[in-house]
């Protein structure tokens, strides 16, 4: 199945094959390649990363919280095949398209097809707004 997705008229064909956008796009248009490292801080509001989850930002990262004021930042490409991580518990990202899961602190493997860890990136908090330090 393919999926098509338009955001501000552009197509969410991602990756370099059609087997991995078919099934690893962004169910909102994801931009970002697969190994590729977002270039800009992004910011979120802390309260908006639910304790023993976390959330996506700016399609390019997730910011986890595993326990009430320990944030984490990661890449929220999976090293997989380039799919979105879209689900976080208190342990794990988990990936939709093959349920890779990596850890929700270190970013580490936890069961596979995945290899590769996702990339972590430095969070800090100010004044209730957690900033993502790009690459």
């Amino acid at each position: 199945m393919i999926r098509t997705v338009g955001v501000a008229g552009t197509a969410a064909v991602i990756g370099t094959s059609v087997a991995a956008t078919s099934a690893c796009s962004s169910d909102d248009g994801g931009s970002q390649d697969q190994g590729s490292t977002p270039a800009q801080d992004a910011t979120v509001a802390a309260s908006d990363v639910p304790v023993g989850s976390g959330t996506v930002i700016d399609d390019a990262y997730v910011v986890t919280q595993p326990k009430k004021g320990e944030f984490f930042a990661f890449t929220s490409v999976c090293t997989h095949q380039g799919c979105q991580v879209k689900q976080v518990t208190a342990e794990a990202i988990i990936c939709p398209c093959h349920a890779s899961e990596f850890s929700a602190s270190t970013g580490e493997v936890i069961s596979g097809p995945a290899e590769e860890p996702l990339q972590s990136y430095e969070v800090s908090e100010k004044d209730g707004t957690l900033t993502v330090k790009g690459g």
